[in-house]
């Protein structure tokens, strides 16, 4: 299990890494209505449970809240790097 949790950790890292590419290169995220918010949504939630999957064999025995809390954080963190990607790298058409 620790693997599979390592595993899912560098899933959600690189699918984020290329939801904000895509944000910051195509237009701000907005050429051809392209969908990159679920960026914001998929790698949390993948990085919360590839955590929870990872500390399991350590006996690190977190509240439920916790784990809600890192994803509530990190959804909101993706949002707004999401966000700057699209503001920063918004090109005319």
């Amino acid at each position: 299990m620790n693997l599979i949790g390592y595993l899912l950790m560098v899933i959600a890292l690189g699918y984020f890494l290329y939801k904000l590419y895509v944000s910051y290169s195509s237009a701000g995220g907005t050429d051809f209505a392209l969908p990159v918010y679920d960026g914001a949504i998929f790698p949390p939630v993948l990085c919360v449970v590839g955590l929870y999957l990872a500390l399991r064999p350590y006996e690190l025995d977190w509240s439920y809240w916790i784990y809600v809390a890192l994803w509530l954080g990190l959804t909101i963190l993706a949002w707004g790097a999401i966000r700057i990607g699209e503001e920063v790298g918004d090109r005319s058409l």
